[in-house]
């Protein structure tokens, strides 16, 4: 793990754990440090980092040797550096997304209307971040569209991520009504489908109703013993990490049945090439 959310996260597990094995509640947690139980809540499950006294206290009250206290120093100490996306302004619920596909290993993706967010060209991210502009205002339109292109940076890496996306047909269809980004949007498609890294399949009309009619979403996988599967959603206003593991299990019950239901990579790759512009 590299980010500072993962370390967060990891951080905040392991004080979760302290104070389960101590058979302690948030209350007295938070009757300990002089805060909100939420405060704790917010500090075991990554979203918040605690102060060095804080964390010191913590570690007192559990009895962890100085030698050990140390590690739990310096993993808060990088928990509370910044992220390369911090310069993006973003807001938390995307912050904590970004963090977390920076240090996933695989990313798996449906979408329903639009080109997933990995795979869209300049053009077509400019096209959609301006479209929305009950999220975004306009001199913040050009700041969105680099974030985007910088985390294709995964695509691309040492160690790529490997990403596997199930896309509607309808995704296909409203990118050729955008006349100044559909060629070269699906011409991208095609070349990115060419990288052994990843996966794309379209999800095609003939195949009626599906699974997931409600809505799209992004499983993401970490390196083993790191830390468990996660998801994510959007919505027209903004979006959420799912944690729940029951809930991700139910997501990638789900991805895989679109998988299923998809044309395979050759004749995903033939439908986007016959509608590609001349």
């Amino acid at each position: 793990m590299t980010s500072p959310i993962m370390r967060r996260k990891a951080l905040g597990r392991e004080l979760r754990k302290l104070r389960t094995d101590a058979g302690e509640s948030l209350e007295q947690i938070a009757t300990l440090l002089g805060c909100s139980t939420a405060k704790v809540g917010h500090i075991e499950s990554g979203r918040n980092s605690p102060s060095k006294p804080e964390l010191m206290v913590l570690l007192n009250h559990y009895g962890i040797r100085d030698e050990e206290q140390a590690v739990f120093e310096e993993t808060r100490q990088e928990a509370s550096k910044r992220g390369w996306w911090s310069t993006y302004r973003l807001p938390p619920w995307f912050s904590n997304y970004v963090g977390m596909e920076t240090d996933a290993l695989r990313l798996r993706n449906f979408e329903l209307e639009l080109i997933p967010g990995l795979l869209q060209t300049e053009e077509y991210a400019r096209t959609v971040t301006t479209l929305a502009r009950h999220m975004t205002e306009p001199e913040e339109v050009e700041r969105k569209v680099d974030l985007r292109m910088a985390r294709q940076k995964r695509l691309f890496a040492e160690k790529p991520i490997e990403f596997a996306a199930v896309i509607s047909e309808a995704a296909l269809h409203r990118c050729l009504k955008t006349e100044n980004a559909a060629p070269g949007q699906l011409t991208h498609l095609l070349d990115m489908g060419e990288r052994p890294n990843v996966e794309i399949r379209i999800l095609p009309f003939d195949g009626g109703l599906h699974e997931s009619m409600s809505g799209s979403f992004a499983l993401l996988d970490f390196p083993p013993d790191t830390w468990p599967s996660a998801a994510y959603q959007e919505y027209a206003v903004g979006g959420h990490l799912v944690d729940d593991q029951d809930v991700v299990a139910a997501l990638d019950t789900l991805f895989g049945e679109l998988q299923e239901r998809s044309l395979s990579e050759r004749d995903s790759a033939r439908m986007i090439s016959k509608l590609v512009p001349e």
